[in-house]
């Protein structure tokens, strides 16, 4: 049962078992019929009162659960009221008492709802009821006056008192009621207010009196309201009801529960409007506080990602979307928050898959996969004339960070104690406009200046090695430090820095040189980042990486605008971070191209997409073919034919590069035995196959090799295995142990790139190898006649060197017949190259094989 409220005499203590709705419908009517008892003319027993006012406490209490409210019911109870002489001057106060206290207690909705609404609901049939007292009032007050008018001289006298007294309670139902109650002429002219009207604006009641309720707007009032109070003065509408603010008499601002009824005369004409006002500052103070919470930070006090996420949706929408949110927020039922659940990473990656498979494979289509993590092999490359130029990253002009061009900013220096919490909301209610940044990004300006936005997405580098090292009570003052100097970037209300989370910032500018703001904001908020930040002291360095987009309202999405700014800020982060980079479409297509490749990997495995071509290795001293690379490849379904430079990086990030790796060698040792077969005459080809460092790492290397050579019946001499030097640098015996295993059978090992690792060359001595693959930087001027002096004896050390190690040397990237016989005086063993052949299928590294025995 519920706890009975203290203060309040007039109730019944509950019963300890249990009570139906019936009895506490009846226990409400008898708290009702003893208080209305004392302050009217009624002379009925107790009981027989009681059972008049069962039936009437029952319709207010379904009135108080009908969804949505419907307040005819406490209208008409008005009405009963007055019908039943309950309507002395003090029984309509009484009865709005005895509901405000009592209705909700003893007749609850069935379903649970928030104690405001509750209220509310309960208010509004108050105010219905005392509408429909007041109405059955002067209803009677003109039956009365007619019937004076028609009975006898007499009775004049008798028909003046009956309607002084009518007046007296009218007058009752204005001094008594706890709303606000005022009444106009259809000019706006104020005529009447109750003493409660005159607390709320905090003046004398007489000081309201002929005003105009057109002169008491307020700059946050719904623009259409004017539209709805014509219609309802011309007799269009009969009532409004919304939230409406108003100033006091101090300045503050009043907010309002107003609910406006047109009043017509006997011939239906409108004649005067009834307002009913309900004091909500409270209320309000207290949503656009959770409204406040709800939308900053807790730690920094700078809006968090859904009140930012509500700007920047609001800038890409345009002016309807702001009007739209306008409205939502200041209409009759109050402002409504954007829902924030929706993730952007989520919309962006949808996007991102759209768009990196657009169609049928084309040039274009290929163009994102251009730039790679890792470099073309020489040998391995598709011609074109950009193969050896600058990468597209690489020539963008405006690429450029704060490094060499920081003038810091004066910090604040902060101690022990110095970090009290930014302030929260103003004392005063704020509206969407008010909070936090102080305006709508683009409020104020046309609608030319407010087509263009640009977005900065911050990452602190390095931030949790200072949570790690120093415990995050230093990473909170920090961040708290870093957005103060952040919001000190921002030169103009067009501009928001609000943190969404972590160690993350985001920042928002709108105007028609949206672009170039964004990057000035960039590069401010580096500088104002250089100088270090104080704490506990300790001066700590600050360094970020910012990612930076642009766009025009109505042709992007969020989560476009978000993809673009991530990859541009981890773009910043792998040029060694402490910089800013501007996104650009050739990124976001190449990130967006590598995600559906790496999507893909697995199912092109399963598929078969995958196919192998083979480039000779041709002996220097007699040009025959000893034997081929085997070189990979992935015929892709959208992007066409793809080289290993474009997909092996993402294999080995996914782990797929295991399985896939092992396919490569069950392959290339099938076809190296289908050669054998083929050869009658002469030395068994040779096939060479790359290994990757995941594969070096993979425990099960050597027994898959093993397994491979088994299946296909090759001997282990006919495979060779190519590790690139960087692999190899530094490496310990434990990671050698699989090699060592390998030569032990008879596979060859060769040393891949050799020269590009700077390894001490004693090293070599100790590394399972047999042949070394020289990389062809090496050699490039050997293409052209003279050839580079410096080149030859370079390479001339390198193969004396090799030879005197017992170690066969292979030149790679040879393109040229002057570079070929280079290579030969100077004891190569082997070479390959476009100069001999270009990657191609098996059976035509047979036919050169047949070609050279049948020459020879």
């Amino acid at each position: 049962m519920t706890a009975r409220p203290s203060g309040r005499q007039d109730a019944e203590p509950y019963s300890t078992g249990p009570e139906s709705e019936d009895d506490r419908l009846r226990r409400f009517a008898r708290i009702w019929s003893r208080a209305i008892r004392p302050s009217t003319a009624i002379s009925v027993p107790e009981g027989e009162l009681v059972e008049h006012l069962v039936p009437l406490a029952r319709r207010l209490r379904d009135a108080l659960r009908t969804m949505p409210l419907d307040t005819q019911p406490a209208y008409e109870v008005g009405q009963a009221l007055v019908a039943a002489r309950c309507d002395s001057a003090g029984g309509l106060p009484v009865t709005l008492g005895v509901l405000d206290a009592y209705l909700v207690l003893y007749c609850p909705p069935r379903r649970p709802m928030p104690v405001e609404e509750t209220r509310a609901r309960c208010a509004r049939l108050q105010h219905a009821l005392a509408a429909g007292f007041a109405h059955a009032l002067s209803e009677r007050a003109k039956g009365e006056q007619e019937s004076v008018s028609r009975e006898a001289l007499a009775a004049r006298a008798a028909a003046e008192q009956a309607l002084h007294d009518s007046e007296a309670r009218f007058q009752a139902v204005f001094d008594g009621a706890v709303i606000g109650v005022g009444v106009a002429d259809l000019n706006g002219q104020v005529l009447l207010v109750n003493d409660a009207v005159a607390r709320m604006f905090g003046r004398p009641g007489d000081h309201l009196l002929g005003e105009n309720v057109v002169d008491w707007a307020h700059p946050e009032d719904v623009p259409a309201a004017m539209d709805i109070y014509r219609e309802l003065i011309t007799g269009q509408r009969e009532h409004f009801r919304m939230e409406k603010p108003y100033y006091r008499g101090d300045g503050s601002v009043l907010w309002t529960n107003l609910t406006v009824t047109l009043l017509r005369d006997a011939l239906g004409k409108p004649q005067y409007q009834l307002a009913l006002m309900e004091d909500i500052t409270e209320q309000r103070r207290l949503r656009d506080r959770l409204r406040y919470e709800a939308t900053h930070d807790e730690l920094t006090g700078l809006p968090n990602r859904t009140l930012f996420f509500e700007r920047l949706d609001a800038v890409i929408a345009g002016p309807a979307a702001d009007s739209a949110a306008s409205a939502e927020t200041h209409g009759a039922d109050g402002d409504h928050c954007h829902p924030a659940g929706a993730s952007w990473e989520a919309a962006a990656l949808e996007e991102a898959e759209a768009e990196a498979i657009p169609g049928p494979p084309s040039p274009a289509a290929t163009d994102p996969l251009a730039a790679t993590d890792r470099a073309p092999r020489p040998d391995d490359r598709a011609p074109g004339p950009d193969e050896h130029g600058t990468a597209a990253d690489e020539r963008r002009p405006w690429r450029r960070g704060a490094d060499g061009a920081a003038l810091p900013a004066p910090g604040a220096a902060y101690g022990p104690g110095d970090f009290a919490r930014p302030p929260g909301p103003p004392d005063e209610p704020a509206t969407d406009r008010e909070v936090g940044a102080g305006r709508v990004p683009g409020a104020g300006h046309g609608a030319d200046e407010a087509t263009r936005f640009g977005m900065c997405y911050l990452d602190l580098d390095g931030f949790r090695a200072v949570n790690d090292s120093l415990g995050h009570i230093v990473g909170d003052h920090l961040l708290i430090a870093v957005a103060e100097r952040l919001q000190e970037c921002l030169t103009s209300p067009s501009q928001i820095v609000a943190r969404p989370g972590g160690d993350e910032f985001f920042a928002l500018t709108v105007g028609p040189t949206a672009q170039r703001d964004a990057v000035d904001l960039a590069e401010r908020m580096l500088r104002a980042l250089a100088e270090p930040v104080r704490i506990k002291d300790r001066d700590l360095l600050v360094r970020a990486s910012i990612g930076v987009a642009s766009g025009t309202r109505g042709e992007t999405t969020r989560a476009a605008v978000m993809r673009s700014v991530d990859i541009a800020m981890y773009r910043a982060k792998a040029a060694g971070g402490n910089r800013y980079e501007v996104a650009d479409a050739a990124s976001d297509a190449r990130v967006i191209a590598r995600h559906s490749l790496t999507n893909g990997l697995p199912a092109a495995l399963e598929k078969g997409e995958f196919f192998i071509e083979y480039q000779p290795l041709v002996r220097l001293e007699d040009g025959t073919v000893r034997g081929a690379e085997a070189l990979v490849r992935w015929l892709h379904p959208v992007h066409g034919v793809l080289g290993p430079d474009q997909f092996i990086t993402l294999a080995e990030n996914t782990g797929l590069i295991v399985p896939l790796g092992r396919w490569v060698l069950a392959e290339a040792a099938r076809q190296a035995r289908a050669w054998r077969d083929a050869s009658h005459d002469g030395e068994p080809l040779r096939v060479n196959v790359n290994l990757s460092p995941c594969q070096l790492r993979y425990p099960d290397l050597v027994s898959d090799t093993v397994a491979v050579l088994d299946e296909a019946g090759l001997d282990p001499a006919a495979l060779c295995l190519e590790v690139t030097e960087n692999d190899l640098i530094g490496a310990d015996e434990e990671a050698l142990r699989p090699l060592r295993q390998l030569a032990d059978l008879g596979v060859d090992i060769a040393l891949d790139d050799f020269g590009t690792g700077y390894s001490n060359l004693a090293y070599l001595r100790r590394l399972p190898v047999s042949t070394l693959k020289l990389d062809r930087s090496f050699t490039l001027g050997m293409q052209r006649a003279p050839a580079d002096p410096v080149d030859v004896k370079i390479v001339e050390g390198i193969v004396s060197l090799a030879h005197t190690l017992d170690l066969a040397v292979t030149v790679e990237g040879v393109e040229t017949g002057s570079q070929a016989e280079h290579l030969r005086m100077l004891g190569c063993d082997t070479a390959q190259g476009w100069y001999y052949a270009r990657p191609g299928p098996p059976d035509r590294l047979h036919q050169l094989a047949l070609t050279d025995v049948a020459s020879g």
